[in-house]
């Protein structure tokens, strides 16, 4: 789950049929007269950028299944004579990440419960891999799906590195899976591409066993590409 997110967010990932996010934004000025969100800054853009209170992260705790991860608390920070000081640690890479997850759950993939960020993905040489995103959607038989968010400002050779670090980690055996079964279908047929949702999300080897799928998302800076 999101530590923070705007209202235009909100809209977009909680109710995407609304012909704007009034609605989203009376709903979280409601929560905040009960105690549970308050504005931490307002960002450049203009947008009022939102978190949960303490009682409101504790009664999240309290009605999101026992499954799903929840951010840790942003508390309030003061100066030295007691007044709030406003937060500039929201940058333009995280803002995209949650736009990203908010159209997606908005357009159809998945549900707002089905997405993590800065999900650990480790590999057996001690490097640790972390996903802008990660989606899981089962009942769909996606087992996970990850997301990269790129606004155009890494270099290609840490793409590259990025998607091969991702390869090895697909390439890992699930725990308690046979081995040699395992292995006797991957040399007996390559992959082979199923589409979930109108697009292709996963891939699959031949037989029981299906992995996630790396995707990576480009958001701005088109010229630059094109450069």
């Amino acid at each position: 789950m999101f530590q923070r997110a705007t209202a235009d967010q909100l809209w977009r990932m909680l109710r995407p049929t609304d012909q704007h996010d009034r609605i989203t934004r009376d709903t979280l000025n409601a929560l905040k007269n009960s105690g549970l969100t308050r504005v931490e800054t307002r960002l450049k853009s203009g947008h009022q950028l939102w978190v949960l209170t303490e009682k409101g992260h504790k009664e999240a705790k309290q009605l999101l299944p026992k499954t799903v991860r929840i951010s840790a608390l942003r508390k309030p920070t003061f100066d030295n004579e007691g007044r709030p000081v406003e937060s500039n640690g929201y940058d333009e890479h995280a803002a995209a990440v949650t736009s990203t997850a908010a159209v997606l759950t908005g357009a159809g993939y998945g549900t707002p419960l089905s997405w993590q960020t800065e999900i650990a993905h480790r590999l057996p040489y001690g490097y640790t891999q972390y996903a802008d995103l990660t989606m899981r959607a089962p009942d769909a038989g996606v087992p996970a799906m990850l997301l990269e968010v790129d606004r155009v400002t890494e270099p290609i050779e840490d793409l590259v590195d990025k998607l091969r670090r991702y390869t090895e980690w697909f390439e890992l055996l699930a725990p308690k899976v046979d081995v040699n079964r395992e292995r006797a279908v991957r040399r007996q047929t390559a992959i082979s591409w199923v589409g979930v949702g109108g697009g292709e999300s996963r891939s699959c080897w031949a037989g029981d066993w299906c992995y996630g799928a790396g995707q990576w998302v480009f958001v701005g800076g088109w010229a630059a590409v094109m450069r």
